[in-house]
């Protein structure tokens, strides 16, 4: 048995054959043309990209068909780039004062926009490579008869295997029924990525073993856990054969309606998504949540070298308030690093650096105020669409919060001399993920109306160079489920909620654990609503307060895991707790 690992784009389970997907490549002939050539070569390049265009446009009503308008408008990036008047302008120079053959002139430019955009630090521009590689493939294939370049043809369902794979080529490939996808170059907030969640294919990257994998016959691929299997043992292979299963009645299930998350003697708990598109909420039925516990709000920035302006922005909150039909979305406000404007806090990077940056969250925007202040004016004009939220990340001391209070409080005096509506009565709160912070939680309640604890970057800050290798065990560290404790305690006696986010949030153990503490609201990835759900279903909350005890005196991380593990098992078993 063969484990191979990579990085999570979407997740989920799948099992089948594998689709070894190479889109070739096409011969350049260098060859110079004569003068009286030159206006047909240019002809050639003008038919091949409204061919190209055509293609495309059809892409994208596939898109259409399939999802939205926000997702179209990723295949009309493909679209404006295949215009572009600086390569246009490039070609045609080639060809008129150079006198190379179409082909030559056509694939020189798009080789200098490739070159620039791979040398490029920025994570935005590598990601649009793929998408520029596409548009070269389809002109390119309409430049020339005896192109090798081929489309996405899978014979029946499978995993497809490959390089790397454009937005349309997932549309094909989704028309084909893929089971998966394994990719050696991609990311999460590339176009594929954010396709691949939106049609809930697993969905797999960053793998360097990529043409061992295409050897396989049948493989297993495991995106939740990061890994793809070869060889797999018969055992494992039907324990994995009913985790595909699940995974698909699961897709089923994310369309119907659910029973509440009420606990056998009848405690509600709060059951919320964490997103970053509109999409994912549309995913979801309604009733499995009572509303959106976080939106990353940086995603806007995924399709952009800058941040969105009010306009833009406010467009955006507003689409999302309108979708959640009046459930509460709590909107984080940008959580940006150092380095640049990321998607999602790089666990990665951190899993094998022991010192981490702690200049982001807020702190990155009250060092650059006007970015906070833009979005808050955008968020507040917002609400009058929809019950909404603000919470502040990565909160390092109270005299972060005070800085941010009052640029709030001057956007809402703004607001008010400018006559526009606004709710104002907007909850604002903090999210809980330094280790500084906890010695200030109780001022913190004074001054907000919520905590949310970001349990991911808790552990990184609690546990410093302790942490494991596998971020997602350490929140199984005693030190992470006390310091929970200790921020349920602050909250409890004035009734402030407190929402726990993260992996956490997504774990059937570690919830049992949380319960214990009397943490009653969650918010979680939307793979994790239908299992959390169901969890809580099946406790008694008075009972299972008598974890409490045992589960803030354990040691180690084998002793908390022991311990949730066998409370678990009790009632997986028909034992209810």
């Amino acid at each position: 048995m063969k484990i191979i690992k990579g990085i999570c784009i979407s997740p989920g389970v799948a099992i089948g054959p594998v689709y070894r997907f190479e889109p070739g490549k096409v011969v350049i002939p260098q060859t110079y043309i004569t003068d009286s050539e030159v206006e047909s070569e240019l002809e050639k390049f003008r038919q091949a990209t409204d061919q190209a265009a055509t293609e495309l446009e059809q892409v994208r009503d596939l898109v259409l068909k399939h999802l939205d308008e926000e997702h179209a408008r990723l295949i009309d990036a493909q679209l404006i780039a295949l215009t572009d008047v600086e390569l246009t302008k490039k070609v045609t120079e080639l060809i008129r004062r150079e006198h190379r053959n179409v082909l030559w002139a056509y694939f020189t430019a798009m080789e200098w926009y490739e070159t620039a955009l791979a040398n490029s630090a920025s994570q935005f521009q590598q990601e649009r490579l793929i998408d520029l590689q596409d548009i070269k493939k389809r002109t390119l294939q309409h430049l020339t008869l005896h192109s090798s370049i081929n489309i996405p043809q899978m014979p029946a369902p499978a995993i497809c295997v490959s390089e790397r794979i454009s937005p349309s080529e997932l549309i094909q490939l989704h028309n084909q029924n893929a089971l998966g996808i394994i990719t050696k170059i991609g990311g999460m907030d590339s176009h594929v990525g954010i396709l691949a969640r939106a049609f809930a294919i697993p969905y797999m990257s960053n793998i360097e073993e990529i043409e061992k994998i295409g050897q396989a016959d049948k493989i297993i691929l495991d995106a939740e856990r990061e890994v793809a299997i070869i060889d797999a043992r018969p055992i494992d292979l039907a324990k994995y054969e009913t985790k595909a299963q699940e995974f698909n009645i699961h897709r089923r299930q994310m369309k119907k309606s659910f029973p509440p998350a009420i606990s056998r003697d009848g405690v509600e708990a709060e059951i919320l998504l964490n997103a970053g598109f509109v999409s994912e909420i549309k995913a979801v039925n309604p009733t499995l949540i009572k509303g959106i516990g976080l939106f990353r709000t940086e995603y806007l920035c995924l399709e952009r070298d800058d941040v969105p302006g009010e306009e833009e922005q406010f467009k955006a909150y507003r689409q999302i308030l309108t979708a959640m039909k009046g459930k509460p979305t709590t909107f984080r406000t940008f959580d940006f690093g150092r380095e640049k404007m990321v998607s999602i806090l790089d666990l990665e990077m951190f899993q094998h650096d022991a010192t981490f940056d702690t200049w982001g969250g807020i702190g990155f925007c009250l060092d650059n105020p006007w970015i906070l202040k833009t979005q808050l004016r955008a968020l507040l004009r917002a609400s009058q669409y929809g019950p909404l939220k603000i919470m502040f990340p990565l909160v390092l001391n109270k005299a972060e919060i005070h800085l941010a209070l009052k640029i709030y409080r001057e956007v809402q005096r703004e607001l008010k001399q400018e006559n526009q509506t606004f709710d104002v009565d907007i909850p604002l709160g903090a999210m809980i993920e330094t280790k500084s912070i906890l010695d200030e939680l109780e001022e913190l309640t004074t001054l907000l109306d919520f905590f949310s604890v970001g349990t991911n970057d808790l552990a990184l800050f609690l546990l410093g160079s302790k942490r494991a290798d596998n971020v997602s065990k350490n929140y199984y560290q005693p030190i992470i489920f006390q310091a929970i404790d200790r921020i349920a305690k602050v909250g409890q006696p004035k009734a402030f909620s407190i929402t726990i986010c993260g992996e956490m949030a997504s774990d059937p153990l570690a919830v049992l654990g949380l319960l214990a503490l009397g943490i009653r609201s969650f918010s979680m990835s939307a793979s994790a609503l239908i299992a959390i759900t169901d969890l809580i279903r099946r406790v008694n909350i008075q009972q299972i307060g008598s974890l409490r005890d045992d589960l803030l005196s354990t040691a180690s991380v084998r002793q908390t895991y022991k311990l949730l593990r066998d409370w678990h098992r009790r009632y997986t078993k028909g034992k209810h707790l």
